[in-house]
């Protein structure tokens, strides 16, 4: 209740409560415009990357990723889901190894990619089987990557805060998150290497 007066105490005048009024009731726009912005530029760029590379991409308002061609299975993804989620502090601004526990022996799979972890970019990821088996490995984001105006601290808990930096600078939000998080990953030996996973 302190919290709540304190806030309510910002709003001195009627002008500026209409205008916090006016706002929220546009911030699911706004987000989806900023969101938009970086998706756009996020396609335009890995698409340029993703030629001849074994890999392809998927995108949309959930989940961001490549995954060698010719499976659904396995891939290197993100998932804005987990991002803002107090529940699972290993999300946040999480990149993820993700296998399809579904049509796959993920215990097998995880195993295997575990014993493979040299011939892997996985330097940066931790292990992370016990809380979510479907994305067995994970690699914080440094927040770096989502700097505005020299400050990147504002985005520590949620993939709209990061988004911010979409509003003047999608392009180099997505070529931030492609250079981190998937370049690594796009190349042919890499896509060979994670599809002998699902066949053996």
């Amino acid at each position: 209740m302190e919290e709540i007066n304190r806030i309510l105490e910002l709003f001195d005048s009627a002008d500026k409560w209409r205008a916090f009024i006016e706002l929220s009731s546009k911030r699911n726009d706004l987000v989806d415009e900023l969101y938009s912005r970086f998706l756009n530029d996020f396609r335009r760029i890995s698409g340029h990357h993703l030629v001849d590379s074994g890999w392809y991409l998927i995108s949309n308002n959930k989940h961001i990723g490549i995954r060698p061609i010719g499976t659904q299975l396995i891939g290197v993804l993100i998932e804005w889901v987990w991002w803002n989620n107090p529940a699972t502090p290993w999300g946040r601004r999480g990149a993820f190894i993700y296998i399809d526990c579904d049509h796959t022996n993920s215990n097998k799979l995880f195993s295997m990619i575990n014993a493979e972890k040299n011939k892997l970019p996985l330097q940066d990821y931790e292990e992370n089987y016990q809380n979510h088996q479907w994305l067995p490995f994970v690699k914080q984001i440094p927040s770096a990557m989502f700097t505005v105006d020299g400050n990147s601290n504002d985005c520590l808990t949620s993939f709209e805060d990061c988004l911010y930096m979409a509003k003047d600078n999608a392009s180099l939000l997505a070529q931030n998150l492609w250079d981190e998080v998937f370049q690594p990953f796009a190349s042919k030996e890499i896509a060979d290497i994670m599809l002998g996973f699902l066949q053996e």
